[in-house]
């Protein structure tokens, strides 16, 4: 698979590009979203189908003209058998039980991890041979794989998706002043600050003023040192 080589700092950018261009406010202060809105803006097609059985993968995104296999039902009956689907490239397939559900963090975050799959990595789409498409687990990244020295190409840009849709969600001014309020602080902290009782509240807190769920706002403010990684697991960054 074709990608690109991206710093933290970098994929920062790209995000603080996306939310400019987007809704400059938002790097200010948390506000509402629909996502959505973000899809149509760069320019892609959304279509929502059952992906799985079994929502075993939450997004996919065409890199090429292909097809895919849609499910009638979001769970397995004997004797049903998936739709054979055209997709066109650049399209974004979403899991339909996510928009059918009640949890807006993990619609946000999905949908934006595709959009920036269609950003960061461009170049996958002119590999017309290559005749691929990607698609995003549920839990197919492990925070900590950055730092194996056999990271696969998957699992990289899997983290680049994920590092840049943290940073479009919660943009870094708007979340540091946030936490300087909740933490009732003049300055931000010199050092991570270690996660207690009172901590873990403020981190619900703080995913409910911008959409996201918790664990994506834990690993936010760890990355940017706000918090101690101290007794963290980083795992389920993606969708828990």
């Amino acid at each position: 698979m074709i990608y690109y080589q991206y710093s933290p700092s970098q994929l920062e950018a790209k995000a603080i590009e996306l939310t400019q261009c987007f809704d400059n406010e938002r790097l200010i202060y948390p506000k509402c979203i629909d996502v959505y809105d973000v899809v149509d803006f760069i320019g892609c097609t959304p279509d929502w189908v059952y992906l799985t059985p079994n929502q075993s993968y939450l997004g996919l995104t065409a890199y090429n003209d292909g097809y895919w296999w849609a499910w009638p039902k979001p769970y397995y009956e004997e004797g049903m058998f998936p739709t054979k689907i055209a997709v066109s490239s650049g399209t974004i397939l979403i899991d339909r039980t996510i928009s059918e559900g009640d949890n807006r963090g993990i619609e946000n975050f999905t949908v934006i991890h595709e959009c920036f799959h269609q950003i960061l990595h461009p170049r996958c789409f002119r590999n017309k041979s290559a005749n691929y498409q990607h698609f995003c687990q549920k839990k197919d990244f492990r925070a900590e794989s950055e730092n194996r020295n056999n990271i696969t190409a998957i699992e990289r840009i899997e983290a680049q998706a994920n590092y840049c849709t943290a940073a479009f969600l919660m943009p870094k001014s708007a979340l540091e002043a946030v936490f300087m309020e909740k933490m009732e602080l003049s300055s931000l902290p010199s050092l991570p600050i270690k996660i207690n009782w009172k901590i873990d509240s403020i981190i619900g807190e703080m995913a409910t003023l911008f959409s996201v769920n918790y664990s994506p706002m834990k690993y936010r403010l760890q990355t940017l040192n706000l918090l101690s990684r101290e007794g963290s697991s980083l795992e389920e960054y993606l969708c828990s």
